[in-house]
């Protein structure tokens, strides 16, 4: 529950709008408007109100009626938004913020809603970031390592998805928090919508979340950063966002799905053409009602991804067709996610080491908390058995080296390497063939950095460091000053009976439920320089017969 300065109940000083304003009283029953592109008219494009759905006409105009929503009682805090096509792209304002939704109380002229959308170039697969559960109203250093490695990831990323939970709002503080996260939002080098949490609504725990003000339930939230409920296309992918509440027959806010927004999203995703890959975004994609999971089971619903739980956890498969959609919970900071037509792929990126308790000093989950650490002596130590091939003191400049492979399915490969010379290599790896001739390369790439290719080629580069930081170099002599250009780097490639995952010094950098088979051919490279490779090792690893893979990934 709520408490202090957060406050469940509106303060007495605080303004109460249904008797000084009359807004109600003064809200329209439709709303209009056009949708142009680069200022012509747009037909086919669709506007909603978190209810409804309606389309342009061949003049890009359109209209919809209001129609009353449970979980947004108070009509002012409801919003209009545009559902943008495939190959268009809102307009951003010298604000920073990008100019897709309205809030039904800064509407002037209910008539004239417009949006103006841009064209945008867009290829697959879509690169996205999700953060999640900061729990701080973005004020801390973390947040803004999210910021900058998305800036300086260029375009390789197309949008963000904020996951809920960003501070712990209540009346008196709402105000002061969500301008916080409107700014950090704003100057977000993307655009960024977001998925309300359960912190996000204002008297969440009490009766006050459904008063006739501003701030109160969701209203905070759609005042500051945008719609509960949104959809949109990229490179003919829809990706779609709701939230998480429902109503309990008490009248109180409870955690879950409520029909009102079920209703909602069969209207969007009815509205998607045959096929068309599906991308679901929430604070928590788990419901009691199992209309939730009968509903995306009848669409193309590749992922369904969100946070509470602040864990990477694997929830489980929906139960009328296990297997079509994969249900994620992630911990708080951020992850990348490459979304393809036919599958997906996650980055973990973690800065921040915090304390075993995690970014907010409140979870704990049993020391694994939210900050990423290597778990491998906890889970996956086992002896080292078989071969063993060692590598140490190579330099490469151009010509790959061929070294020696094992013949288990299951491995160990740790590479620790540094560009050299006087056109020292940017970029280096190590290339995996298998036995069925596919070819995967691990890539370290000071330029690149985020880009991965969907699992055949995954480039990475070292975190930037926090102050101290431990970045597990080779040589305990050499510097850790990651700004050098000749720092050491080392590399761990863990393929398991269930997964691969990929670490840099002492993070984890890729993890993939994949298991690419038995490595046929191991080839160290360098382009573009030379790299001294100071030590190569590859394991086999056997696994006892009773280990049993663990579909929930605990690396946080």
């Amino acid at each position: 529950m709520e408490v202090g300065a957060a406050g469940e109940k509106p303060p007495t000083d605080m303004p109460d709008l249904t008797k000084s304003s009359k807004l109600p009283d003064r809200m329209p029953k439709t709303v209009s408007g056009t949708v142009t592109l680069s200022g012509k008219p747009i037909a086919g494009v669709r506007v909603t109100d978190g209810v409804d759905f309606v389309t342009t006409d061949a003049e890009g105009r359109y209209t919809i009626t209001l129609k009353p929503d449970p979980l947004i009682p108070y009509s002012p805090s409801r919003s209009i938004s545009v559902c943008w096509p495939t190959g268009t792209w809102p307009k951003r304002l010298k604000s920073g913020k990008f100019d897709w939704w309205v809030r039904l109380m800064d509407v002037k002229d209910p008539t004239g809603v417009n949006f103006e959308l841009v064209t945008r170039q867009q290829k697959l697969p879509v690169v996205m970031t999700f953060g999640t559960d900061p729990h701080d109203n973005f004020t801390r250093a973390h947040n803004f390592f999210w910021l900058d490695e998305t800036a300086r990831a260029g375009d390789h990323v197309a949008f963000a998805v904020a996951g809920g939970d960003l501070g712990y709002l209540g009346f008196g503080n709402a105000d002061k928090a969500y301008t916080s996260i409107r700014k950090f939002t704003h100057a977000f080098p993307v655009l960024m919508p977001h998925c309300i949490g359960n912190h996000d609504v204002v008297g969440v725990h009490s009766k006050w979340w459904s008063v006739p003000h501003e701030l109160a339930g969701y209203g905070a939230f759609v005042k500051y950063v945008g719609p509960v409920r949104w959809s949109f296309d990229i490179a003919g992918i829809h990706f779609v966002g709701m939230d998480w509440s429902l109503i309990d027959k008490a009248g109180k806010i409870q955690l879950g799905m409520a029909h009102s927004a079920l209703d909602w999203l069969e209207k969007d995703l009815t509205a998607q053409p045959e096929g068309t890959p599906i991308y679901f975004f929430n604070h928590q994609p788990w419901s009691p009602h199992q209309r939730f999971y009968v509903l995306l089971d009848k669409y193309n619903v590749k992922l369904a991804l969100g946070g509470h739980s602040h864990r990477n956890m694997f929830l489980n498969s929906t139960p009328a067709k296990p297997g079509q959609i994969e249900y994620w919970t992630k911990m708080s900071e951020y992850t990348l996610v490459y979304a393809d037509r036919d599958r997906f792929d996650f980055v973990d990126r973690c800065i921040y080491k915090g304390n075993r308790k995690g970014w907010d000093d409140h979870w704990d989950h049993h020391g694994r908390a939210c900050a990423l650490r290597n778990d491998f002596a906890e889970n996956m130590s086992k002896d080292f058995k078989g071969k063993h091939v060692g590598v140490r003191d190579v330099t490469l400049d151009g010509k790959p080296k061929t070294i020696g492979t094992v013949s288990g399915k299951t491995y160990d490969i740790r590479v620790g390497a540094r560009g050299v010379g006087d056109a020292p290599a940017s970029t280096w790896g190590l290339r995996l063939t298998v036995e069925d001739g596919k070819t995967y390369e691990f890539i370290y790439d000071e330029k690149a950095d985020m880009l991965n290719l969907m699992g055949l080629k995954t480039y990475f580069n070292p975190v930037i460091p926090t102050r101290n930081e431990d970045l597990s170099v080779v040589n305990p002599e050499e510097p850790t000053d990651v700004e050098s250009p000749d720092h050491w780097v080392e590399m761990r490639i863990l393929v398991t009976p269930d997964r691969v995952r990929v670490l840099v010094g002492n993070r984890l950098h890729y993890e993939k439920f994949v298991t690419p088979g038995r490595a046929a051919k191991l080839e160290l490279f360098s382009d573009g320089g030379a790299t001294e490779f100071k030590r190569v090792d590859v394991w086999e690893r056997t696994y006892p017969a009773d280990y049993k893979p663990r579909r929930t990934a605990n690396t946080g």
